[in-house]
């Protein structure tokens, strides 16, 4: 091979490298880039490495991924997945006194540090895209006038040319986008490919061959109408369109990152997804999905289902029992799911992107800062003394009382300095918790619980953390709703934690958020985007 064929191959080689690491983000890539790296470029580097800069210091900006694989004076600052061989990463390291980036003895942090060689490590993924920058624009006006804001108000249809082929208002936004563009609409699906789409899309499996003759034979003008209603009613659509949401709870009956003795299992996480499918299947109207998720507890409702909602709250990471990051992960879940805004961010510096101010986050951290998990979880109805639940609890009684023993011991240890066999104590209490919850999940004589929260006796408000350093609190403010969101009355939350108040606001009439973001989901599994 001759060396220009040569240089070509391995360009091809490097290039298609880049394109597979250059693949759309996944959800926690992205989370991973918002939490943790675009606050590094924009506090350490934009100043000196963005358009904001008086002059581009090495020709290097930092804005864009396409601008730091480009690179500057040096060559290439990025080479994703490979943090040796990235100059990114040499010059926050320090390595080249020739190459040091913060300047100046301002060298990040060594988890910045080691925040920035995960992220190349996993390619460098980057949601930003040139021509979006944030850099040196007005958004304190700019994003407080954005349309997501402002109230829902009905849109006047389109006219359109073809008014025959209009069955309802949404055709003819669509004909018109079609119109506008010289094009025609489809012919329309026979009716073995309808009957196929409406089940998939509503149950996520395929019709039966009887169900198909049955619609094809069906000539009545509602008879798609009845076949929509079937699946509707059906127990799989439930399943299948519960599991969107739970996706959105980011349900799991494993709590991640736990403490060596704790057990990694949720046991009755799955009461929580029975709420869930069972809300779908009985249409439950979706202001009280909302507020039975968020404040179950103080519904004072008769019904079980309040409990088991809360769920959504409690079945996050563990984060090793880090209070702050489980609060951090309770509001992002909330302020995502329902309203679609990544309010999280602001928990060390106030929203690049959306009118939310640090002192909004932390509000809501007062909130969740009043809201205790219960010691043990409550039951979910009465206990049925069947034989399955006297073999349940005899088998738990033994687990017990062996804890219990094995817990005295290690006492008894640590006062007797006997390192080792503390560290071998410690080590059958975790195994006998991973055993307990084990039990619980799966013995069939286990009574369900709920993984639930309870105001606190002692509601309290949360001190700013200053750049979100626990250790550096700066002044307290009250609990309450998003500011944006709050108009000019906005008064502190009165009532326990003020959970319930946070549900009433979200799950409000004059919140434009809630149905945006609930339409924009539904719409978006059933077309694609």
């Amino acid at each position: 091979m001759s060396r220009p064929a040569a240089i070509t191959f391995l360009s091809a080689l490097l290039l298609a490298s880049a394109a597979s690491f250059a693949a759309t983000p996944s959800p926690s890539d992205l989370a991973f880039f918002e939490s943790k790296i675009r606050p590094i470029f924009v506090q350490s580097c934009y100043k000196c490495h963005s358009h904001e800069a008086e002059r581009l210091k090495g020709n290097l900006s930092v804005e864009f991924r396409d601008s730091l694989l480009k690179g500057g004076e040096n060559g290439p600052a990025l080479v994703p997945g490979d943090p040796e061989k990235s100059l990114l990463i040499k010059a926050v390291r320090y390595e080249d006194a020739d190459l040091q980036m913060p300047p100046k003895g301002k060298k990040l942090s060594d988890d910045q540090i080691a925040d920035l060689v995960a992220w190349v490590k996993m390619g460098a993924p980057d949601p930003r895209v040139p021509g979006q920058t944030v850099a040196g624009q007005n958004w304190g006006k700019n994003r407080r006038d954005h349309w997501a804001f402002k109230p829902v108000r009905p849109t006047r249809a389109p006219a359109v040319n073809n008014t025959n082929w209009i069955a309802n208002p949404i055709d003819a936004f669509v004909l018109a986008k079609l119109e506008e563009n010289g094009m025609k609409p489809s012919p329309p699906a026979d009716k073995r490919a309808l009957v196929r789409r409406a089940t998939y899309d509503l149950t996520g499996l395929p019709p039966t061959p009887e169900e198909v003759e049955a619609f094809v034979k069906d000539t009545s003008t509602n008879a798609f109408a009845k076949v929509v209603d079937r699946l509707l009613a059906s127990p799989q659509y439930g399943e299948h369109w519960g599991r969107y949401w739970l996706d959105v709870a980011r349900y799991a009956d494993t709590k991640g990152d736990v403490k060596n003795q704790e057990a990694p299992l949720y046991p009755y996480a799955w009461t929580y997804r029975d709420y869930v499918v069972r809300a779908f299947n009985q249409d439950k109207p979706f202001n009280r999905f909302i507020l039975e998720q968020i404040a179950g507890d103080r519904l004072f409702s008769t019904d079980q289902d309040s409990l088991a909602a809360l769920g959504f709250l409690t079945l996050g990471p563990r984060f090793n029992e880090n209070i702050n990051d489980i609060i951090n992960d309770r509001i992002d879940v909330v302020c995502k799911g329902f309203m679609g805004l990544t309010v999280t961010c602001a928990r060390c510096h106030d929203h690049k992107f959306d009118p939310i101010p640090t002192a909004d986050y932390y509000s809501l951290r007062g909130v969740f800062l009043s809201s205790i998990e219960p010691a043990e979880e409550p039951l979910l109805g009465a206990v049925k003394f069947t034989p399955e639940y006297a073999a349940f609890q005899k088998k738990y009684s033994e687990f017990d009382q062996k804890l219990t023993q094995d817990e005295a011991q290690i006492r008894a240890l640590r006062k007797s300095g006997e390192t080792m066999q503390v560290k071998e104590t410690r080590r059958d209490i975790g195994q006998l918790r991973r055993q307990i919850a084990q039990l619980e999940a799966n013995d069939p004589g286990s009574p369900p619980r709920a993984s639930a929260l309870y105001d606190s006796s002692k509601p309290q408000n949360s001190p700013i953390f200053i750049r979100g350093e626990a250790g550096n609190k700066g002044p307290v403010v009250p609990r309450e709703f998003l500011e944006i969101l709050s108009g000019p009355g906005r008064a502190p939350f009165r009532y326990g934690s003020g959970r319930l108040e946070l549900a009433q606001s979200i799950a409000s009439a004059a919140n434009p958020l809630t149905p945006r973001v609930i339409v924009n989901r539904v719409w978006t599994r059933h077309f694609g985007q």
